[in-house]
This record gives structure tokens, C-alpha cells and sequence, in this order.
């Protein structure tokens, strides 16, 4: 009876041993649905919501004010008939392709100068950030001051270099506010690209860059050969981010020039906004969302199916 006891008894307990670790498995999961929670109710709400009320809208009639009504695919079929919203999205891929590339060498330039350590280092590295915490729509307010022709500050240092008159009207001819604007987004943005690139350079092992100094790689060659390949990542993940901010460009267009001169500076989302807020046509302006989001999925998987097979032939 004894000997029957105590197996049983040493069965409960291997039972109970047993049970513990799947509890303990069930609180963490309990534990990380709890802490997700919160991220995932904020996702719902303000992301799959108001998508999927974007879908419905897309193929209705949805003025502004007036009665609501199906429409089908019509929105659809007037978008890919609307040659003004193909300009804009073709002026949309142009400022990308110049402002992106520009920008991605200016915060890889501004990396190099402020991954190292000291007081001037720290001045050099805030003062490149400082311009992230400024709203576009801000920056472009300053940019339109500061290029005032005859007493705007960039008109006055132009004029006294020799470079210009003074009296450059920056946002009445198409290219010089194209180049404008460009100039004020890369300055803008490139903070954000400079710190996770910087914090990618920081993480190179110094061993493996004083052995390109001893196998006697120069500074260009050890960037190239180096550095480079070790922030990969990070370079893919701010070119990713870079491309889909460029390609919905709204505010520095809409306070410089406001599409002007005669359209030439219009960008998508500009248009979109022009079509829904102004021409009141909701339903179109929501169908118009829609193909630009379709057009931002398909260049983002693109690139990231690009980074990973860079990265698998690293692997190999």
C-alpha cells in the first residue's frame, strides 16, 4: 500500500512538473497579447477602418455634399482615362528619382562626419537632426521668407557672390521651384536616414576596419568595401522609407507653389486633394488613393525582394 502511495504520489508530482513549463508558456503569451493589444486596437482603428471604408468609397458617387450612390469600377475607368492625374504621377516619379538619390548621399555623407565621438561631433550630429523636428509644412513657410526675390536671405548671399541679381522669383518657372523644393526635402529629411545609417556605421567591428588599414584599403576603398556592405540593411530600410515619402509629396508643393505654374508642379497627392476637397468628388478621389497605394506596395515589394536576394547571395 505504501509503495502504491508513493508512486502515485511521484506521479502527481512528475504530472505537475510537467504542467509548469506549458503555464508558464500560456501567461507569456497571455502576458505579449496584453502588451500588443494597445498597438493592434490603434492598427484597427486607424488603419484597416479607415482602409476599408476607403475601398467602399472608391466605387461610389460620394460628393462632398449630396446623396451617395454605387458607381462600380466608373471611378476606376475615369482614372486610368485621366491624363491630368497620369502628369502628376509621372512629376511625382520625377521628384523622387532626383530627391531620393540626393538625399540618401547627403545622409550617408552626414554619417561618415558624425559616427565618431566628441563635442563638435555631437553639435555637427544635432544640428543635421535639428531640421526632422521642424512639420514640411513649416519648413517650406521658412523656405518661402528666406527666397523672397530682392530681399529674401538666399537672394541677397546669390547677389553678393555674383551668382544672381537678387530678383530670382524662385516659384514662377517650373524649374527653379522644382529645384528648390528639392533642396529644402533633402534638407529636411535626410536627418532621420543620417542617425539609423550612423548607428549601422557604429556597429562595424573596428577589428575589420583596421585590417583593410593593414591590408592598405584608403578611406574610399574601405567605405566601398567595408563599411558599406555592413549598413546594407539600414540603407535599404531609409531608401524604402525615402522612395514611399517621395512619392506622396504634398506639403512643400502645396504652400510653395500650389501646383503652379499651370499645373507643372502638381503632384499626386496634391491632385487626389484637389479631386476630393475641391471638385468635391469623394468617390473619385478615394479611387485615385487607391491606385497610388497599389503603386507603392508593388515599388516596396520590389525593393524589398531586391534586399533579399542581395542578402542571400551574401549568404552563399
Amino acid at each position: 500500500m505504501t509503495a502504491v502511495t508513493s508512486s502515485a504520489l511521484a506521479g502527481v508530482a512528475d504530472g505537475a512538473k510537467r504542467s509548469r513549463p506549458h503555464s508558464a508558456s500560456r501567461r507569456r503569451q497571455t502576458l505579449a497579447w496584453v502588451l500588443v493589444a494597445p498597438a493592434l486596437v490603434l492598427a484597427v482603428v486607424f488603419f484597416v477602418v479607415p482602409m476599408v471604408l476607403l475601398v467602399g468609397i472608391s466605387f461610389s458617387n460620394w460628393p462632398l455634399l449630396g446623396k451617395v450612390s454605387a458607381a462600380g469600377i466608373a471611378n476606376y475607368a475615369q482614372a486610368f482615362q485621366d491624363t491630368a492625374f497620369w502628369r502628376s504621377l509621372g512629376f511625382s516619379l520625377l521628384f523622387t528619382v532626383v530627391s531620393v538619390p540626393l538625399g540618401m548621399a547627403a545622409s550617408y555623407a552626414a554619417a561618415t562626419m558624425v559616427r565618431g565621438e566628441g563635442r563638435l561631433v555631437s553639435f555637427v550630429r544635432t544640428a543635421f537632426f535639428m531640421p526632422v523636428v521642424i512639420g514640411f509644412t513649416a519648413a517650406a513657410y521658412m523656405a518661402n521668407v528666406l527666397l523672397v526675390p530682392g530681399t529674401g536671405v538666399i537672394n541677397v548671399l546669390l547677389r553678393s557672390v555674383g551668382l544672381t541679381n537678387g530678383d530670382t522669383a524662385w516659384f514662377t518657372s517650373p524649374d527653379t521651384a522644382f529645384w528648390a523644393v528639392v533642396v529644402l526635402t533633402v534638407w529636411k529629411s535626410m536627418g532621420v536616414a543620417m542617425i539609423l545609417l550612423m548607428a549601422g556605421m557604429q556597429a562595424v567591428p573596428t577589428e575589420v576596419i583596421e585590417a583593410a588599414k593593414i591590408d592598405g584599403a584608403g578611406w574610399w576603398r574601405r567605405e566601398g568595401s567595408v563599411v558599406f556592405p555592413l549598413v546594407r540593411r539600414q540603407f535599404a530600410l531609409c531608401l524604402l522609407l525615402a522612395v514611399s515619402g517621395s512619392i506622396l509629396v504634398f506639403d512643400q508643393f502645396y504652400v510653395l507653389t500650389k501646383g503652379g505654374p499651370s499645373g507643372s508642379t502638381t503632384t499626386t497627392v496634391m491632385y487626389t486633394y484637389q479631386q476630393s476637397f475641391v471638385r468635391y468628388d469623394l468617390g473619385y478621389g478615394a479611387a485615385l488613393s487607391m491606385i497610388l497605394t497599389v503603386i507603392i506596395l508593388v515599388i516596396a515589394i520590389v525593393q524589398l525582394r531586391a534586399l533579399r536576394s542581395t542578402g542571400q547571395e551574401d549568404e552563399r
